[in-house]
C-alpha cells in the first residue's frame, strides 16, 4: 500500500547463523541418529508372521491331496487317474487364488485382513471341491485343516468362526456320506473338532498380532514425527535467539554511535557557524544510517515466530502508531481466522511491515486502513491510504532507490501470491496481497 515507491528493504536476511546454534537441533544434542526407533522392526514382524503363514498353507496343499490320492487309489479301491484329477483339482484351484491373493496382498494390507487376502469366491469354490472330494473318498478329509484357517481369514468375525464350524461339520460326516457305510472311530470325530479349535486359537492370536504389529508401526511413525517437529522447534529457537543477540548487538554498538554522531554533528553545527552546512550533511546522512540501523534490529528482533497472522499486524501498527508520525491506522478483518504455516505468516507479515513503512515516509496520508480477508483457498491483505499516490507505471527515480515494491513482488512471488497496485497522483493508494492457503474449503 505504498504511495510511492519505498527504499526500505522487502524484509530483513537470515544471517549466515553462529556456530554455536548448529548444535541445537534437539535437546542435549538429541539428533535423528540418537534416536534409532527401529521402523523397520514391526514390518519386519508382520512379513515373517505371512511368510510362515504362507509357507505352511503351500506345503499342506501339496501333501495332504497328495496323501489322499495314494490313500484312495490303495485303500479305498478308487482308480488311480479318478484320484489324481480328484487333488489336482485341489491343488490347482489352491495355486490360482493363492496366486492372486498374493499379488492382491502385496498392494497392501490392514489390521483387519490377513496377509493372504483370500476372496470369498475362491475360498467357497475350494470348500464346494473339497466337500464334492469326499464323496470320492473320505481320504481327503483331512484337507479340512488348512481350510479352517482359508474361511477365518476370508470371512467375518462372526462369519468366519460358523462356516468353520460346517467345514468341522462335514468333515466328521463326510465318512458316511461315502460309500463306506461304517461306524466312526473315536479320532474321526475328535480329529476334526480338535483341529477347529486348535485353528480358532492360532487365528485369534495371529490377527491380534497382526493388530500389534500395525499399532506399533503406527506409534513409531507418531515417535518419528514428534522427533522432527521437536528437532525443528528446537532450531527455530535457536535462530530465533541469534537474531535477537544481532539485534542487540547492533542496538547497542552501531545504533549507538550513529546517535552520538548526530548529536556531536548538531553541537558542531552551533559551535562552528561557519561549517553548519557540512554539519548539517553529516547529521542527515547520520539520520538517515540510524533509521536503516533501527530498522534492521526492529525486523531482526520481530524475527521470532508470532501466533497468528492478525497479532502480526496488529503488532506492525502498534510500532508505527508508537513513532508519532504515523497517519490513523485501522486494522479490519474479514471471514474466519485459518491457521497459516509460518513461512506464509512471515511473508505478509514482511510485507505489512514494508508498506506501512512506506505510508509513514512517503505517502502524506491521514488515513491507511489494512484489511485482511480470509477466503476459501487463499487469504488476501489490502493496505488502502488516502495519501498523495503516484503513478504505477512511472520510472523511479528517488535517490533512495525506490525498489521497496519490487521487491515486495519478488517475495510474494517466490511464496506463489500476486501483487495488485491501485493509484494515481493525489487518489491515494491501494496495494493487494493474496497469497493461497491450499485449503480444501467450499464456498458454502
Amino acid at each position: 500500500m505504498t504511495s510511492a515507491p519505498a527504499s526500505d528493504p522487502a524484509g530483513p536476511r537470515d544471517p549466515a547463523g553462529p556456530r554455536d546454534v548448529g548444535d541445537r537441533g534437539t535437546p542435549d544434542g538429541l539428533g535423528d541418529r540418537d534416536l534409532d526407533l527401529g521402523p523397520e522392526t514391526p514390518r519386519e514382524t508382520a512379513a515373517a508372521l505371512a511368510r510362515t503363514l504362507r509357507g505352511a498353507m503351500h506345503v499342506a496343499f501339496a501333501v495332504l491331496p497328495a496323501v489322499g490320492a495314494v490313500r484312495a487309489h490303495g485303500t479305498g479301491g478308487i482308480s488311480l487317474p479318478l484320484a489324481l484329477v480328484t487333488a489336482a483339482v485341489i491343488v490347482g484351484i489352491y495355486v490360482i487364488g493363492s496366486r492372486v491373493a498374493l499379488h492382491r496382498g502385496e498392494a497392501g494390507r490392514s489390521a483387519r485382513t490377513d496377509l493372504l487376502l483370500p476372496s470369498r469366491g475362491w475360498v467357497l469354490a475350494l470348500a464346494l471341491v473339497w466337500m464334492a472330494s469326499t464323496f470320492i473318498s473320505s481320504a481327503f478329509v483331512w484337507i479340512a485343516f488348512p481350510l479352517f484357517f482359508l474361511v477365518l481369514f476370508a470371512l467375518g468375525r462372526v462369519t468366519g468362526p460358523l462356516a468353520m464350524g460346517a467345514v468341522a461339520l462335514w468333515a466328521v460326516v463326510a465318512p458316511l456320506l461315502a460309500e463306506e457305510p461304517r461306524s466312526l472311530a473315536i479320532g474321526e470325530v475328535l480329529g476334526p473338532v480338535v483341529g477347529a479349535a486348535f485353528s480358532l486359537i492360532a487365528h485369534a492370536v495371529y490377527r491380534r498380532l497382526l493388530i500389534e504389529t500395525d499399532r506399533n508401526r503406527q506409534l513409531v511413525a507418531q515417535l518419528r514425527a514428534a522427533q522432527s517437529e521437536l528437532a525443528d522447534s528446537e532450531r527455530r529457537k535457536g535462530v530465533a535467539e541469534e537474531r535477537q543477540r544481532l539485534a542487540h548487538d547492533i542496538h547497542d554498538t552501531l545504533a549507538q554511535g550513529l546517535n552520538s554522531i548526530v548529536l556531536l554533528s548538531r553541537g558542531a553545527r552551533t559551535t562552528h557557524p561557519e561549517a553548519a552546512e557540512s554539519f548539517s550533511r553529516i547529521e542527515d546522512t547520520a539520520r538517515e544510517n540510524l533509521a536503516d540501523a533501527r530498522r534492521l534490529v526492529r525486523d531482526l528482533a520481530d524475527r521470532a515466530p508470532r501466533t497468528t497472522l492478525e497479532q502480526a499486524l496488529r503488532g506492525v501498527i502498534s510500532r508505527a502508531e508508537m513513532l508519532g508520525e504515523s497517519p490513523r491506522w485501522e486494522l479490519r478483518i474479514d471471514g474466519t481466522p485459518r491457521e497459516l504455516a509460518p513461512a506464509q505468516v512471515e511473508t505478509l507479515h514482511r510485507a505489512a511491515q514494508s508498506l506501512v513503512a512506506n505510508v509513514q515516509q512517503h505517502a502524506e496520508a491521514q488515513r491507511c486502513v489494512l484489511t485482511l480477508a480470509w477466503w476459501p483457498g487463499r487469504v488476501s491483505l489490502d493496505v488502502v491510504d488516502d495519501g498523495c499516490g503516484f503513478d504505477p507505471s512511472a520510472p523511479t527515480t528517488r535517490h533512495d532507490g525506490g525498489d521497496g515494491l519490487r521487491l515486495l513482488r519478488t517475495r510474494l512471488c517466490r511464496a506463489g501470491g500476486s501483487v495488485a497496485i491501485d493509484s494515481a497522483p493525489g487518489e491515494g493508494t491501494t496495494v493487494g496481497l493474496t497469497l493461497p492457503t491450499h485449503t480444501q474449503e467450499s464456498d458454502a
